[in-house]
């Protein structure tokens, strides 16, 4: 993923879960990613990033720990990041804040 630009100018919000086959903690959160990504389907959209198969990304995120989530607004600026679990209600709550 060379494209500098790969999110800008996005149509929707978008929610980047950062995670990794390995991590027991990302294992949790997907459930709870799943479950947000059906209530919220209208507002903002849902990228899984495996960190060991896209570095690059990863890096330029500035990713050091996972799971974490990175919320970007329309512009593919990051609006919220999170390491670590969070509640469905709560993750819900940061996207509603995009509207």
């Amino acid at each position: 993923m060379n494209d500098s630009n790969t999110f800008k100018n996005i149509e929707r919000p978008l929610l980047l879960q950062f995670s990794a086959a390995w991590c027991g903690p990302c294992k949790m959160l997907t459930p709870i990613v799943n479950q947000v990504e059906q209530k919220i389907n209208d507002l903002a959209d849902v990228r899984r990033i495996d960190v060991d198969e896209e570095g690059e990304l990863s890096i330029k995120f500035s990713i050091r720990a996972v799971p974490t989530l990175v919320l970007l607004d329309k512009n593919g600026t990051i609006f919220w990041r999170h390491t670590g679990l969070i509640s469905e209600q709560d993750l819900i709550q940061q996207i509603e804040r995009l509207k």
